[in-house]
């Protein structure tokens, strides 16, 4: 069994080996690094001797590798190529190494909130292996404790709502996620939602659960946490996007990132201009967040933008970038794909050359996995 060739997947933990065999329908192997490989297939041990490799998942015609995210793809790679004899276009993507890449920054920080009756009580971080949870300010605890007092079954009405991913330092991250939540769920806000679960009048809860009218107006407070407050509550559409307009030229880099992934969530083609001028953002996690939108909603009118940013001084804007290009890009982009194969990072090199190799070798473009899902589900 040969390589035929190696792809990123959307998570920087995995890899996806194409292999020159193929598997019957149906079947499939899976291994973690624990499990007994006693009846497991030869190869399938010996991958597991290489350091790093924590769970193979096999089926049809390739094989997905996990890796521990303490240890780069630089080390692990190229012993997979080796063991399986793997053609020179293979390995070429693992050429021209320059120095450690850290895969944690490129899969950025998971952020998880606990809501318990539409309050949050805390704060999960997930980066690689590593979790961390933070506590959030004293008022905010007592009115989730106050709400749990009329909760039948506390563990049970307790859930973990996933954010968008956030790229940093954990700590810095924590602290940022701190100040939002503070700003969105300030006393008055926290009253009334307790007041709503308390009330037993359905007429009282309709009302609470309106969501607060947004007017432009509210991005001239002096204050950024009332501006924050003002634009969380905002439900977006095509209409907001004056308010969301003004928002990305806030002082405040949350409000910008909030404003961004708004614009993201409209899913119409207007938010395009929006989203080349947060692409341009002075903050790296407003750049990478505008990345993210413009790679989930597929357009290819994004294509010269996103070659642009294969200039960004971010690697992660830059990795962004690619793996757009890779997606839906054109020939249009093969000067700036070819000028990107001697960029430093290995992950950005290694999306450039898929990139290249697909737009080169005539290829259609699939589309961002979003895209690919959608189309999949309109389908059945």
């Amino acid at each position: 069994m040969k390589i035929i060739s190696m792809e990123p997947t959307p998570s920087p933990y995995s890899m996806k080996i194409n292999v020159s065999e193929t598997l019957k329908d149906g079947v499939f192997i899976e291994y973690k690094q624990r499990d007994s490989l006693e009846d497991a297939p030869d190869y399938i041990r010996r991958l597991f001797e290489i350091e790093g490799i924590k769970g193979i998942f096999r089926v049809v015609d390739f094989i997905t590798i996990e890796r521990n995210p303490r240890i780069n793809w630089e080390e692990i790679l190229p012993k997979v190529a080796e063991l399986f004899d793997a053609d020179e276009k293979t390995t070429d993507l693992f050429t021209k190494a320059v120095g450690p890449i850290d895969g944690d920054a490129y899969a950025g920080v998971k952020v998880f909130i606990q809501i318990i009756r539409n309050i949050p009580t805390q704060i999960k971080l997930v980066e690689g292996e590593t979790e961390k949870r933070i506590a959030l300010p004293e008022r905010i605890m007592e009115a989730a404790m106050e709400a749990a007092k009329e909760a039948n079954h506390y563990l049970l009405e307790r859930k973990w709502v996933e954010q968008s991913p956030r790229y940093g330092e954990v700590n810095e991250i924590g602290q940022e996620v701190v100040e939002e939540l503070s700003a969105s769920y300030d006393t008055d806000r926290l009253q009334q939602l307790v007041e709503l679960i308390l009330t037993n009048d359905p007429h009282k809860k309709q009302i609470a659960q309106k969501r607060t009218t947004v007017t432009i107006d509210m991005f001239d407070q002096p204050n950024w946490k009332d501006r924050y407050a003002a634009l969380d509550r905002l439900d977006p559409t095509l209409e907001d996007l004056p308010i969301l307009n003004k928002a990305l030229d806030d002082e405040k880099a949350s409000i910008r990132r909030l404003a961004t992934a708004y614009l993201g969530m409209i899913e119409e083609p207007e938010v395009l201009p929006y989203l080349y001028k947060a692409l341009k953002d002075k903050a790296v996690n407003v750049r990478r967040t505008a990345g993210d939108c413009l790679s989930d909603l597929g357009y290819t009118d994004a294509i010269p933008e996103m070659i642009q940013a294969l200039d960004d001084s971010n690697r992660l804007v830059r990795w962004r970038a690619a793996m757009f290009l890779y997606e839906v890009g054109d020939e249009t982009a093969i000067p700036a794909l070819r000028k990107a194969l001697d960029d430093p990072e290995f992950e950005v090199r290694m999306q450039v050359k898929m990139a290249l190799a697909r737009i080169e070798e005539g290829e259609e473009a699939k589309g961002s996995i979003w895209k690919q899902m959608t189309e999949a589900a309109k389908k059945k």
